[in-house]
């Protein structure tokens, strides 16, 4: 009887021992799940993500001005100084193209050291006193930056920006 028992036991043991040698196989050698992607581009057009946006935005930082994207918003900080002042100036914008490679800074935020002005007072001391880069312009009545981007150029390919949305910033290939 004993014998019965360790051969039953033997059996059940060795039968488990193979069951799980054959799941573990089968789950080593199975393809991934890949996660789906969706597809946002057309012919002719390249989306790219926010995140990937966020990063180009970052590296045209400078010692004075830090540029960040926040989700759908540019934040501009700039620091100078004035007559021994340091001044600290945070704008806050919303990015829309209006003709390929023009964007539009709508501003919605504006804060120049603190100063209890208004949006339009702060926005003319900027246009006064600001020495803004070229191909940026202060529209004090609009309330917004322009900016005319230079056409950035891969593989030969010339991308233009022509969107901006939820899901990125879309590209035209020429």
């Amino acid at each position: 009887m004993l014998n019965r028992m360790g051969w039953l036991l033997f059996t059940v043991l060795a039968a488990v021992n193979l069951l799980v040698l054959i799941w573990l196989t089968q789950t080593l050698n199975a393809e991934p799940e890949s996660a789906p992607i969706l597809d946002t581009s057309r012919p002719g057009q390249i989306v790219l993500p926010p995140v990937l946006i966020q990063n180009v935005i970052a590296e045209k930082s400078t010692e004075d001005v830090q540029l960040e994207l926040k989700g759908d918003r540019l934040a501009i900080k700039h620091q100078s100084s004035f007559m021994g002042l340091n001044i600290k100036t945070n704008i806050l914008t919303a990015p829309s193209v209006i003709s390929d490679n023009k964007l539009r800074l709508k501003i919605t935020d504006i804060n120049i050291a603190g100063l209890k002005l208004s949006d339009e007072q702060q926005l003319k001391l900027i246009k006064e006193f600001a020495h803004l880069p070229e191909g940026i312009e202060l529209d004090v009545k609009n309330k917004c930056f322009y900016y005319q981007l230079e056409p950035v150029k891969v593989a030969g390919r010339q991308l233009t920006l022509t969107d901006i949305d939820s899901e990125g910033w879309h590209f035209d290939l020429d």
